[in-house]
């Protein structure tokens, strides 16, 4: 079995280290790693499938804790052809049911991106000053859609320390002609809030999110609840980019907390050093989370979810 789940603890791997970042590509890789794999792998019996996915489940969970819409993608997989109370003795046949199901998932989350970018390019208005924090792929093709569209926009975003993904993004605006400034972490509460002296007016926040509470509240990387709470303050509108299948539906996420040496790798031996990956945005600081089937209030969330994905919510 440990040959077996070999490529599986590769990914795994992978997504520690942060080589496959982003809510959105972590899922992807490891649903598509999954349908390879149960492709070519051979399985005795079906309680030896069962294993399979349970351990390479396991290995997921305990390298990123954040992600539900990977869950829910296995979840979605798994009930839909009742892998755990099946007596098929078939297996072939089913590790090639489970495979195909892994890879609608994956179209499915491909048309969401395809679809969101428009949705979002109509609610950015002309003249817009517009903040965001962290990378986030769909976030980027949102601002890149608007401008693209021909509409004049400026876009400031935070280093996002201590890993500083958003240089990564602002290389992406700068390249797709997408007016940019980066400011610092620590300024970013101040700049934002309309109501005091910082010299430029914000009208929208923009961020990706790594997972959905039930709540409406959102996971993101560690700085947006300042940020939102600072526009909440001043009455500026936040938007969340975020799929349906981020929605944490068994409410066991935790934050996650990574190693002080990512802030400082030559600190004093005894110093503590908190690192908090994620940060929570209550509800109550977001206009709406924009999803493949439109703009979604938060208090309508639970709604939403048992409308456009019934299994999920089982």
């Amino acid at each position: 079995m440990m040959d077996k789940l070999a490529k599986i603890k590769q990914v795994v791997e992978d997504i520690k280290s942060i080589t496959i970042q982003w809510a959105t590509n972590i899922a992807k890789a490891w649903i598509q790693i999954l349908a390879q794999e149960l492709k070519k792998q051979k399985f005795n019996s079906l309680s030896e499938l069962k294993i399979f996915l349970a351990k390479a489940s396991m290995l997921l969970k305990n390298a990123r804790a954040t992600e539900p819409m990977l869950f829910n993608g296995l979840k979605l997989i798994s009930t839909k052809y009742q892998v755990e109370s099946t007596k098929s003795k078939d297996i072939i046949q089913l590790q090639k049911k489970l495979s195909e199901a892994g890879e609608e998932y994956i179209a499915e989350i491909e048309k969401e991106e395809e679809l969101r970018p428009a949705i979002w390019a109509k609610i950015i208005k002309n003249g817009y000053n517009i903040v965001t924090h962290c990378h986030s792929w769909s976030v980027v093709k949102v601002l890149t859609t608007a401008r693209k569209a021909g509409k004049k926009i400026h876009v400031y975003n935070t280093e996002t320390r201590p890993l500083y993904q958003w240089r990564r993004t602002s290389t992406e605006l700068v390249k797709a002609g997408v007016p940019d400034t980066m400011i610092v972490d620590d300024a970013a509460p101040f700049f934002v809030d309309n109501m005091y002296e910082s010299h430029v007016d914000i009208d929208m926040i923009i961020l990706g999110c790594d997972n959905i509470k039930l709540d409406g509240s959102v996971y993101n990387k560690i700085g947006s609840f300042a940020i939102a709470l600072s526009a909440w303050h001043s009455k500026i509108p936040v938007y969340v980019v975020g799929s349906l299948t981020k929605v944490d539906m068994e409410k066991k996420i935790e934050i996650e907390e990574r190693s002080g040496k990512e802030v400082w790798p030559e600190a004093p031996k005894w110093l503590e050093i908190i690192n908090y990956a994620f940060d929570m945005v209550p509800a109550k600081f977001i206009t709406g989370i924009i999803t493949q089937f439109g703009i979604i209030k938060p208090k309508d969330l639970k709604k939403a979810v048992k409308k456009y994905y019934p299994r999920m919510a089982h």
